[in-house]
């Protein structure tokens, strides 16, 4: 190899090394809201969860069915002073075939959002506590999938004080 070579084969490796490597390895932030933020012992809130997803990947839908790629799963983390109450609500996925898979699979681009109905536990104390969500999913684009992955995002919840009864 010629210095000239050398040169340009280096500058070449510095360009691809200047690519940012987490453009790959974290397509999807995930955030979450609670409404309203301020629920008392058992009662509830519903919790937006959004996924943006970086443009020409998805994640598969939590009504992806078996014999292909992980579906999305949301679940709330154990452990903690709230309660998921019934399923977990999700936007109506684009639905394509996928040769890799030999089926009809379900993906989400963009931006999805989950609708969560959450119940304060009764001995919740009052203040502000952490709701954590885990997210467990699969991102892929024409070329690549990544290996299943699971994000918790926290969600700040004011557990008011409990209604004094009148006696």
């Amino acid at each position: 190899m010629t210095g000239g070579s050398r040169m340009i084969a280096g500058a070449a490796l510095a360009v691809v090394c200047a690519i940012p490597v987490n453009a790959q390895e974290r397509p999807v932030i995930w955030t979450a809201t609670a409404s309203p933020a301020a629920v008392a012992p058992g009662g509830t809130t519903t919790v937006q969860l959004k996924a943006r997803i970086d443009q020409g990947w998805h994640v598969y839908s939590i009504s992806q069915g078996p014999g292909g790629p992980i579906p999305t799963r949301i679940a709330l983390a154990p452990g903690q002073p709230f309660e998921l109450i019934g399923a977990v609500r999700g936007p109506a996925p684009e639905t394509r075939f996928d040769s890799n898979f030999g089926i009809n699979v379900e993906t989400y681009d963009d931006l999805a959002t989950f609708a969560l109905i959450v119940r304060v536990g009764a001995d919740a104390r009052p203040g502000t506590d952490t709701l954590a969500i885990k997210a467990r999913f699969q991102t892929c684009n024409a070329s690549l999938c990544l290996p299943p992955h699971t994000e918790t995002v926290l969600v700040p919840v004011t557990v008011a004080r409990a209604a004094k009864s009148a006696t």
